[in-house]
């Protein structure tokens, strides 16, 4: 577990980075220094990894990848369960898939190649959509619309079948309503294939990489508008991305993926404007997930190698929202291979036969004296931090 209490929070080192408007950018953080978080390990059946999701039941994740069923792993007393529901309730259930965040208390989807799959666990039902008929077309990401009347956003390449070419595709956004028995189309946006997308804040944010460009839609395809589109227009040629990573609520958001280090952009009032390095020439990381409550994220380090797993606080005490680093893995774990539990909140992620979990709570972590071991991950840090007078942080936090 955790190092003693004075040693506990993490070091951190500044090294020089790129350039941003003729002021030398530092990044806040050198992750080589990390501390560790020890996890559970579980060992499982299985000689593959496990493709997982998130489920409304506590402190639990779902996989579609034993026995095609829907199988929830839960974690009592320090013990994994198995509980299996929806048993051959489709053909094919297992096979990975694209996964979206819980529809409902009761209801899970997740789409397959063409089809589009929602379990009730309240009702037992299982509700096989198909998005898209032709086999030249396929499902290659979704997005929650609205959850209450059903509606999808669905990404569907189309590829010409005239041509030998794997690059000759089109790309739509499908927005469909599945609150009947069968979908519906209710409007398409052609996309390039170049862009990337995500919805967050009730909006569509569209990231055109040769264009550098960031367009907002409403759910329902209209225009819109976002602070975020000026922070990426205002720093047009001086930061480089591919994804972004908005926080679920909080004014900032995280780009990675381009030529130049990860950085972390702000539109909150009283916050520095100035796109800030994350980590410089030590880390080069993708696929940041905030947990569901929002108070932590973790991150894939995939160079230099080993490739591991790195969890950050996160809270509006600090300068530039993100706390110092925690190494929680030298495991690398791929995007389908992780996720989060709730009450209690516990990262989870899946490497061949073993299963990892981090429960992030006072009762697995005794050391903690604060209200919630978020609170005292949080308070020690700031205090390192403020003693070492890193990030502006000249003088004593209360």
């Amino acid at each position: 577990m955790w190092l003693v209490l004075s040693t506990f929070v993490i070091s951190t080192c500044l090294i020089s980075a790129t350039t941003y408007g003729g002021t030398k950018m530092e990044p806040l953080y050198n992750i080589n220094r990390s501390r560790t978080l020890e996890p559970k390990v579980f060992d499982i059946s299985t000689r593959s990894s496990l493709s997982l999701f998130p489920v409304p039941q506590d402190n639990a994740i779902g996989t579609n990848d034993l026995n095609n069923a829907i199988t929830l792993l839960s974690f009592h007393k320090g013990r994994l369960a198995y509980d299996k529901y929806f048993k051959n309730a489709v053909q094919d259930i297992e096979g990975g898939g694209e996964y979206i965040p819980i529809v409902s208390q009761n209801i899970i989807g997740f789409g397959q190649t063409r089809r589009f799959l929602l379990y009730d666990f309240r009702y037992k039902i299982c509700q096989n959509y198909r998005i898209v008929v032709s086999l030249e077309k396929n499902i290659e990401k979704i997005a929650i619309a609205d959850a209450r009347q059903r509606h999808f956003i669905f990404e569907v390449q189309a590829h010409n079948a005239k041509s030998q070419d794997y690059r000759d595709y089109t790309t739509n956004l499908l927005l469909m309503d599945l609150s009947g028995k069968d979908a519906k189309l209710i409007s398409e946006e052609r996309i390039g294939n170049g862009v990337t997308w995500f919805v967050a804040f009730d909006m569509i944010f569209l990231y055109d990489i040769g264009k550098d460009q960031l367009q907002v839609l409403t759910t329902s395809f209209e225009p819109s508008h976002h602070p975020l589109v000026e922070v990426i227009k205002r720093n047009k040629g001086k930061i480089d991305f591919t994804w972004i990573h908005p926080h679920p609520y909080l004014p900032f958001a995280i780009l990675t993926g381009g030529d130049k280090d990860e950085v972390l952009v702000s539109w909150g009032q009283g916050k520095d404007k100035t796109p800030t390095i994350l980590f410089g020439e030590t880390a080069t990381a993708i696929q940041f997930s905030f947990s569901p409550d929002g108070k932590w994220v973790v991150f894939q380090n995939r160079f230099p190698e080993p490739k591991k797993t790195y969890l950050m606080p996160v809270s509006e005490k600090y300068p530039h929202y993100l706390g110092s680093p925690i190494l929680l893995s030298n495991k690398y774990f791929n995007s389908n291979n992780f996720g989060w539990t709730t009450n209690p909140i516990s990262f989870v992620g899946s490497s061949l036969n073993k299963l990892y979990r981090w429960e992030l709570t006072n009762s697995a972590h005794p050391e903690s004296d604060k209200a919630t071991f978020w609170d005292f991950i949080v308070e020690h840090d700031l205090e390192k931090l403020t003693k070492e007078k890193r990030q502006g942080l000249g003088e004593k936090h209360k």
